[in-house]
């Protein structure tokens, strides 16, 4: 009798750990009215002219408060920094964009690590370079308005072209202004 409980008890507890290992997005939603687990340097950015464009940018760092470990997409083996993206938020969310980097990546790399209550920071260009030659043309409001930064944040370690991402509100940031330098 006693050897059948036991039996049955390790089936129970392989049972209940193999669900406990099936990890996916809807483990990591951040509660309404939480903070965002990425925050800016800042809340207003400026932009300042250069020869050919705008320079601008941003220090945005993920803590990673889930409780078991996170990981992020690379664009690079030799990255330590994940790719994010920019987007706009607010009332302008529609807005057409032309802001930051475009990433030109090489396939087949794994995605980082970042512990349970690590931190993972990145620095992040808000910049843009003229494009006279744009059709439709660049607009000023293009380059400036209310935006937030997404860190492309996974569930689990795999290549960073194919990981199953975090929901937005787990990988975003607070919203901050970007503006043109001057009065």
């Amino acid at each position: 009798m006693r050897s059948s409980a036991y039996v049955v008890i390790l089936g129970l507890a392989g049972t209940l750990a193999g669900a406990c290992s099936d990890i996916g997005p809807g483990d990591f939603v951040v509660p309404p009215g939480s903070s965002p687990p990425i925050t800016t340097d800042a809340d207003v950015y400026t932009l300042g002219r250069v020869d050919g464009g705008y320079v601008g940018e941003a220090v945005a760092t993920y803590t990673n408060t889930t409780g078991r470990p996170v990981f992020y997409r690379r664009c690079t083996r030799e990255s330590s920094g994940p790719i994010y993206s920019l987007r706009r938020t607010g009332p302008d969310s529609g807005a057409r964009i032309f802001v930051g980097s475009v990433w030109a990546c090489v396939g087949g790399v794994p995605t980082g690590r970042v512990p349970a209550g690590g931190t993972l920071t990145a620095r992040v260009d808000l910049g843009s370079w003229d494009s006279p030659q744009a059709q439709p043309p660049i607009t000023p409001e293009q380059r400036v308005g209310r935006f937030r930064i997404e860190f492309g944040l996974c569930v689990e370690h795999a290549d960073s072209d194919d990981c199953e991402a975090l929901p937005q509100t787990a990988s975003e940031s607070n919203p901050f202004e970007l503006r043109f330098a001057g009065p």
